[in-house]
């Protein structure tokens, strides 16, 4: 049975992870919005995800603008000129070392072991049928950019 973590904690976890990972990683800050449109990323988003399947419920996705998403790859790789499908990867690895860390810090605090699937990549934003918004956190980057952050939950284990 999958463990459900406090919503609060689990935000705030997500949060911290996320801020630190970006920071580290592509040199990039971003600020969490106080009051965020109702809408995500407009500016050609893509959405790169995975699906916890064991120990935790859910599916978690990043949906960022196709700036940001440059600019994470350009900062990850160390270089300026990279194509679509470089910027694809990058995005898909950064959500695993994302995810990884989520994962670590929930054993650590809860003892319980789980795992996600491999990430996956699509234009726009993207939703999985049957899921339903858990937790939604939305950035700015430190040039202007939109990142969004959502933790889904299966639409069953909301009854």
């Amino acid at each position: 049975m999958d463990y459900i973590f406090p919503r609060e904690e689990l935000s705030a976890l997500l949060d911290e992870i996320t801020r630190a990972i970006t920071r580290r990683e592509a040199g990039i800050c971003l600020s969490l919005m106080e009051n965020a449109p109702e809408k995500g990323p407009e500016d050609n988003p893509g959405t790169v995800y995975i699906t916890f399947e064991r120990g935790m419920d859910g599916f978690l996705s990043v949906c960022a603008d196709e700036a940001l998403f440059v600019r994470l790859a350009q900062g990850m790789i160390g270089t300026d000129d990279l194509p679509p499908e470089v910027v694809e990867e990058v995005a898909k690895e950064y959500l695993n070392v994302l995810g990884g860390l989520v994962l670590s810090r929930l054993f650590q605090a809860v003892g319980l072991p789980a795992r996600f699937s491999v990430p996956g990549f699509r234009r726009g934003a993207y939703v999985p049928e049957g899921f339903g918004e858990h937790i939604v956190l939305d950035y700015t980057g430190d040039q202007g950019e939109r990142l969004r952050l959502l933790h889904h939950i299966s639409l069953e284990a909301r009854v």
